[in-house]
């Protein structure tokens, strides 16, 4: 594959004003997050608290915080592999300085700025535009993937055995992956070839393919887990929800990111999981964990994220100065230079 020239912008600005940017940007960022944290409908955690034992239902909300920072951990995960691949090896706290810039972007007004910053902080820290993409493609692909495949379990306890031929036609979509990994490289290809963006030069290994299926597999089903233990604390009987309510919470994400004009998904999310969820719950409390839910990941995706920042910055703070970013990626030619990538 004819490696491409990475994106460069046709401009340079100075370096105070691009520090002044970066700074204005991390107060938006924070801003931004601030208010997504204050915009959410706090009063479900009384409700649930009112139901029954203070000290159980708040065990389950614990529980449902923690499972949804893990799966977010394996999300990381999975993506951080996609990225490995398509180019040279970067030290781990950049990568997660990187990886949670961008998600973390996602509560920005508008597409435009967040991409901007996690371009700027990509390419500051070792990853070029290129490869930020190719990783986001290949990534997303992988993310949809699995999880419309897991969704389809909640396909089945609402719509009974009719539809569980679509659990058979998705789960030999992840087996034909897992066998031809190559496969999700030309799609990943074709749809920056699609949005005009530069292919990277490297294609993910077979292994790695593999491994990062696997991996955000793991991630929706342990993230789907804390909407379990929501239900359970609003009365849902534990076996009889469990399938159901891992289902329900893929797919409604999926969906919800399927559906761009809306931000996160908002309200597309939670009605899905509200019709779900009434196969186990009364309406009205299928209604209270589904708000509980979009509460839970909020909290969770931001705890985690500054944790996660906040270690990097220490340690890449104590990383000696002259310390590479990654290693020397080679020029196959003198016109051809490198490409690189970079996605919850």
């Amino acid at each position: 594959m004819t490696a491409s020239r990475p994106w460069r912008p046709p401009w340079r600005l100075p370096r105070a004003l691009v520090r002044a940017l970066i700074a204005a940007f991390a107060l938006v960022l924070v801003g931004a997050v601030v208010m997504a944290l204050a915009g959410q409908d706090w009063s479900v955690v009384s409700v649930m608290l009112a139901r029954s034992d203070g000290g159980r239902i708040g065990l389950l909300l614990a529980g449902a915080l923690l499972v949804s920072m893990a799966g977010l951990g394996f999300g990381y995960l999975a993506w951080r592999a996609v990225l490995f691949e398509l180019g040279p090896p970067v030290g781990e706290p950049r990568v997660a300085r990187v990886f949670f810039v961008t998600f973390l972007s996602k509560y920005v007004p508008g597409k435009v700025p967040g991409l901007i910053a996690a371009t700027k902080v990509a390419t500051a820290n070792g990853v070029s535009f290129g490869r930020l993409m190719g990783t986001a493609a290949l990534s997303m692909s992988l993310v949809l993937l699995t999880g419309l495949t897991i969704g389809l379990l909640a396909g089945v306890h609402m719509l009974g055995t009719q539809v569980v031929w679509l659990v058979a036609a998705a789960t030999v979509a992840i087996v034909v992956v897992l066998v031809r990994p190559q496969l999700v490289n030309h799609g990943a290809h074709l749809v920056l070839r699609l949005l005009r963006r530069p292919d990277p030069d490297r294609s993910a290994s077979p292994r790695g393919i593999r491994f990062a299926v696997v991996a955000q597999a793991v991630s929706w089903l342990v993230t789907g887990l804390h909407l379990w233990l929501l239900a359970i604390a609003m009365g849902a009987d534990p076996v009889r929800s469990l399938g159901l309510c891992v289902g329900a919470f893929t797919l409604a994400t999926t969906v919800g990111m399927l559906t761009v004009v809306l931000p996160d998904g908002i309200g597309v999310r939670e009605a899905v999981l509200t019709a779900a969820l009434t196969v186990v719950l009364p309406a009205p409390a299928a209604a209270v964990v589904a708000v509980a839910s979009r509460l839970v990941s909020t909290v969770g995706e931001v705890a985690l994220g500054a944790a996660a920042l906040a270690v990097a910055e220490v340690v890449i703070r104590r990383t000696p100065a002259s310390e590479p970013l990654s290693e020397p990626e080679a020029e196959p030619a003198a016109v051809a230079e490198p490409a690189q990538a970079g996605d919850k």
